[in-house]
């Protein structure tokens, strides 16, 4: 019902936290730094596509990066729902990976509904998560940095669908 690849710049209405430390950033082929993140998208598999990710080495800033320090993206506003399914795909490579939490938010507040943390080797992965809201929501995707610069984490391809997930979940 809803879904995005991020192949196109307006990100489907996902915004950037403006309260968080870091940034997600819309990458291209691999992530700057050797060892660590994808070398392509998932939606296209190639240095073509686009996907979301944590840059977790120092952007050159005068600001130390810090274990813990996080970038939320929150997706659009999307009507309550008895049944839906949250999918989407995560990269989780490298040495220094910190973790992947996703949240649903409603009228401010903050549920877990899926986590992840350390590195997963080199793959793409598939993610599922049941969503049950009583008010219009929002998906939270935060991607936390681990103890050092090996750390990128990345999302392809979120979608929102009726009816219950499947039962395999990675």
């Amino acid at each position: 019902q809803y879904a995005c690849d991020f192949e196109t710049s307006d990100l489907c209405g996902y915004v950037q936290d403006e309260t968080d430390q870091l940034q997600w950033t819309r990458q291209q082929g691999a992530t700057p730094s050797a060892g660590t993140g994808p070398s392509a998208d998932h939606s296209l598999g190639t240095e073509d596509g686009h996907y979301m990710y944590l840059e977790t080495s120092s952007d050159g800033s005068t600001t130390p990066l810090s274990e813990g320090d996080a970038a939320r993206l929150l997706s659009p506003r999307y009507p309550p729902t008895t049944s839906m399914c949250l999918t989407f795909f995560y990269h989780m490579y490298g040495a220094n990976i910190g973790s992947l939490r996703v949240y649903v938010k409603e009228t401010g507040t903050l549920t877990l509904t899926w986590s992840k943390s350390g590195s997963l080797g080199d793959t793409w992965y598939m993610a599922v998560a049941p969503l049950v809201t009583g008010d219009e929501f929002q998906i939270v995707f935060e991607a936390a940095r681990g103890n050092g610069a090996f750390g990128d984490i990345a999302i392809d391809d979120v979608a929102i669908v009726n009816g219950s997930c499947p039962v395999s979940s990675k």
